[in-house]
């Protein structure tokens, strides 16, 4: 089996598609207005899982239980520079959740924001290797 993609349910189509393309600046591989459907060309993609608590303690918040009010899934972006693309996303008006910090535990910086739905993101940058 491949992941073919991840698809996001959102409430407010046009809000969250408007999100993507113009704020993060996604290309858009097909976009239906009449449907409310949009298919973002992202590259690759991994399905990846990890506790609710050790995301949640990772932003320093309580993310809930499952269910409708809760953190159910985390997009989560490699970008090149961290503090780059951060600086970039705050200009354009992104609250960030948490601002670029080490974790050295996963191996990189992170920074965390939530889409116009409320779909929380973490921005990733890998450790750069020691040689």
């Amino acid at each position: 089996m491949n992941l073919l993609q991840v698809r996001i349910l959102v409430d407010d189509f046009h809000k969250s598609a408007a999100f993507y393309r113009d704020l993060l600046e996604l290309k858009a591989d097909w976009y239906e207005e009449s449907m409310e459907y949009a298919l973002f060309n992202t590259g690759a993609a991994r399905i990846e899982l990890l506790s609710r608590k050790a995301m949640g303690e990772a932003l320093g918040e309580d993310l809930g239980q499952s269910g409708s009010y809760a953190t159910n899934f985390v997009l989560n972006i490699e970008v090149e520079n961290i503090d780059d693309t951060y600086h970039r996303l705050s200009d354009k008006g992104i609250e960030f959740v948490k601002e670029p910090f080490n974790h050295p535990t996963w191996n990189g910086r992170l920074a965390h924001f939530r889409d116009a739905d409320g779909t929380l993101i973490e921005l990733y940058q890998a450790k750069k290797k020691e040689d």
